[in-house]
């Protein structure tokens, strides 16, 4: 506590050394530490703030001193006397950046944004500039979200829009305009392809819904032999089935599903 205590006695070192002459000249910063001295108590103390007034109040005396409607004098804290504890007093402060608060709205109007294959790369620019967000397109980062971030950033940062939502609509509007050209360019390249004669295969989305089928086709045949054997057991409760017949009615039941299928293949 040596050095800490030196440190905040500074200004009244230093008004002695220029009483007693050793100082000639006042340094500059004496007139700013005089109106703003430094703390002298270090020991953080939890703060017992006043419900009605939202006044914090340090001093427990305050609570000898107040008399309450029995008469009697209120010495300690109640319920609604909200404390500090000791679990919260070192926690640190959440840091909340406006970024954040963007990219949140973004992603909540825009969920399928995150489906997006995404480079973390992109974030830095490698030639060692930094990005112009004049424009919202910039060479070597693809458009996403955080290209309509800092597009609206640059433009309520730069005064070109009255507040940070009209700054926000503008980028989004900008970046829905080359989503669009990007999506006919796309859609145009496909269309020429076929024309000279190129063969496509199924998409990724297209290759997962054929997979996701074929496993809904195998369970919907298992749940309707199993319902069908359930019904022939509600028929006939008073016979015992046996672990050979139960083998022996699935069977049928799926090589007659088998033979249903066929047929509506065919018939197809």
């Amino acid at each position: 506590m040596k050095i800490q205590a030196n440190a905040v006695n500074v200004l009244e070192r230093t008004s002695n050394y220029l009483n007693s002459g050793v100082l000639k000249t006042q340094p500059a910063w004496f007139n700013v530490v005089a109106k703003h001295p430094p703390r002298k108590k270090f020991t953080r103390e939890p703060k017992l703030i006043n419900p009605v007034t939202g006044e914090s109040r340090i001093n427990s005396l305050e609570f000898k001193n107040k008399v309450n409607s029995k008469g009697l004098f209120k010495t300690r804290p109640n319920s609604q006397d909200k404390v500090v504890t000791a679990s919260k007093l070192y926690k640190p402060a959440k840091l909340e950046y406006l970024e954040d608060q963007l990219r949140q709205l973004f992603y909540e109007q825009h969920p399928w944004e995150r489906s997006r294959p995404k480079i973390l790369i992109e974030n830095s620019n490698l030639s060692g500039q930094d990005y112009n967000w004049s424009n919202i397109q910039q060479l070597g980062k693809q458009l996403d979200g955080e290209s309509v971030i800092q597009r609206s950033l640059f433009l309520l940062k730069n005064k070109q829009t009255d507040s940070l939502m009209s700054a926000y609509d503008q980028a989004r509007f900008e970046f829905y305009r080359i989503r669009m050209q990007q999506e006919i360019k796309e859609q145009v390249s496909v269309e020429e392809a076929e024309m000279f004669g190129s063969i496509l295969g199924p998409s990724a989305i297209d290759f997962g819904i054929e997979k996701e089928q074929k496993v809904i086709n195998q369970w919907k045949k298992k749940v309707i032999r199993e319902s069908e054997l359930l019904s022939a057991r509600r028929a006939n409760p008073s016979e015992s089935w046996s672990a050979e017949e139960v083998a022996t009615k699935e069977n049928g039941i799926a090589e007659e599903g088998d033979m249903k299928d066929e047929i509506e293949e065919l018939l197809l």
